[in-house]
């Protein structure tokens, strides 16, 4: 009969069991591979959510804006980008998360293969982008003077056309005497407005009627009273005076990319090495 103090043969068992189930939680919680393969998860899970939401926004843009078929380019409307960069975003997270769950060696694979696509693409475009920023600002510019000539057909265009103008201070595209191009504002037209730039051009918007007329004068007058400078110039210098931004958020892009790389990379070792251990 043991005492009060003595330690029974199952008391015992437990107490190993306790102790080697400890060590095991402890073993596993400190798993480089654990801890690699749910990082991964996260991280493609994120990707794969904010994919879908640009994915989501793009494709509600272009439902909204059936029918605009001057606009309908992946330069001068932002919805084509959105469904484009949603649209990769979604398809590489899914390798990702699925690779990383099931542990998959081909999901692994193609999902690291497709973010060194992804990044020489990026490192490519960023390149020829300022490269051929001469070309990129005519693109621009003979794309807005093409919009500039539908204003007043699509309140779509309108208000796309008068958001640009008050939120740059700027009027038309190279230049407010890019508005003769328009029918409703073109000096040999018989409507009210001849001669004129629209509301959104004006500096003081007094009136709908604040900029009619006004290109009738001299420069020197003109701008008393509406912004005279295009929109794309004032486009190009914002770009221009934010590059350290845009140079950030793109090395932040590529700094994700070759981190989520370099995670399914070890996490194939990983499972090469546990297959050869059970082999």
């Amino acid at each position: 009969m043991p005492g009060a103090g003595d330690v029974t043969p199952t008391d015992s068992i437990t107490q190993q069991s306790i102790v080697v189930s400890s060590s095991s939680w402890i073993d596993r919680c400190c798993d480089c591979n654990l801890w690699i393969k749910y990082s991964l998860f996260v991280i493609n899970f994120l990707v794969w959510t904010a994919g879908c939401v640009m994915l989501g926004i793009g494709i509600w843009a272009r439902l909204q804006k059936k029918g605009l078929t001057f606009f309908d380019h992946v330069i001068t409307d932002p919805a084509y980008m959105l469904i484009v960069v949603g649209s990769v975003m979604f398809f590489i997270s899914i390798f990702g998360c699925i690779g990383a769950l099931r542990e998959n060696i081909c999901l692994l694979r193609t999902y690291i293969l497709t973010i060194v696509v992804v990044f020489v693409v990026q490192v490519v475009a960023g390149i020829l982008a300022f490269v051929l920023m001469d070309k990129v600002e005519k693109a621009m510019m003979d794309y807005m003077q093409h919009a500039i000539t539908h204003y007043g057909d699509n309140n779509d265009i309108r208000d796309a056309i008068d958001f640009l103008q008050k939120q740059f201070y700027c009027c038309g595209a190279a230049s407010y005497s890019d508005w003769e191009v328009n029918a409703y504002y073109n000096c040999s037209s018989a409507a009210l407005s001849h001669c004129g730039v629209p509301r959104s051009c004006c500096r003081v918007p007094t009136s709908a009627q604040c900029g009619f007329h006004i290109r009738k004068y001299l420069d020197t007058y003109a701008e008393q009273f509406v912004f005279t400078q295009g929109c794309i110039g004032s486009l190009m210098f914002a770009f221009k005076d934010n590059l350290i931004v845009i140079g950030l958020i793109a090395l932040c892009v590529g700094f994700l990319e070759l981190f989520s790389m370099l995670l399914a990379h070890n996490m194939v070792r990983y499972i090469f090495i546990d297959q050869k251990m059970f082999e």
